[in-house]
């Protein structure tokens, strides 16, 4: 009988010859440079976040997403000289990557209904889309919650677009950028793991329950980019899991 051929090794963002151009950066130099650049930019963000000076809604993710999608993405191009799927910015196998994204978006639906409506939860993301122009007319209380207020629809597209861009640029630093260089310069599960608790720490400040889910999320998602190759399924399921939770949190504030 003949022999069965190997089964192939994903690997998201996995170059060819012809993805390093003539002059650029090997693989092993690359994942050192990977890591190193992000442990950097995860120490930044971490501290301009939680500096003693708070910033707004379209600072935060005007610097966030400079930080985690132009940094990476030019870094790699241009000072690497490595083309951009080999960064992990690919297409994969984007059509089955995607419905993966909604099995798990539906199966998350439920969980996203019930803490939305935890009084935590609330008050962060009351304050993020007041800031936004998502809701407006919306006061503080005297308990730490918050009272009045009308959704404006212009301002609650204009915070959702906006989201979507910094959780593109979101995706791609963790499941494209650091998941895909990581693994040059050790095994996959390392790579997954450590990858996870930098998201983790980026998440600490937020309310808890989504601080502790952030660490699993952070693996299911590098499951799903390395076996569809491709960091795109994770940025739609991390983007509609993020307006899921905002519309969740509109429902239980504004219900009768």
């Amino acid at each position: 009988m003949a022999r069965k051929p190997p089964k192939p090794t994903y690997k998201i963002g996995a170059a060819s010859q012809s993805d390093v151009p003539s002059g650029g950066v090997g693989d092993v130099t690359t994942g050192w440079v990977t890591l190193i650049a992000g442990l950097f930019i995860c120490g930044f963000l971490y501290y301009i976040n939680h500096s003693a000076r708070r910033m707004g809604f379209h600072e935060y993710n005007l610097i966030n997403t400079a930080f985690v999608l132009w940094v990476p993405l030019l870094l790699g191009m241009y000072g690497l000289r490595r083309s951009p799927e080999s960064l992990g910015f690919g297409l994969g196998d984007l059509g089955k990557g995607t419905v993966a994204a909604f099995v798990c978006l539906t199966l998350f639906s439920p969980v996203i209904y019930y803490f939305a409506a935890y009084p935590d939860p609330q008050a962060y993301y009351l304050r993020w889309m007041s800031q936004s122009g998502a809701i407006i007319g919306i006061f503080r209380n005297g308990q730490g919650g918050f009272t009045g207020g009308t959704i404006d629809p212009m301002g609650l597209l204009f915070h959702q677009i906006v989201m979507g861009f910094y959780m593109f640029g979101w995706e791609f630093f963790f499941r494209g950028f650091l998941l895909t260089g990581l693994q040059k310069i050790m095994p996959l599960w390392a790579a997954i793991g450590l990858h996870a608790l930098l998201f983790m720490a980026l998440h600490i400040g937020k309310p808890l329950p989504e601080t502790l889910s952030s660490f699993p999320g952070a693996i299911l998602m590098a499951i799903i980019a390395v076996r569809f190759k491709s960091f795109l399924p994770c940025f739609l399921l991390h983007w509609l899991v993020s307006a899921g939770f905002d519309f969740a949190v509109l429902y239980h504030y504004f219900k009768p």
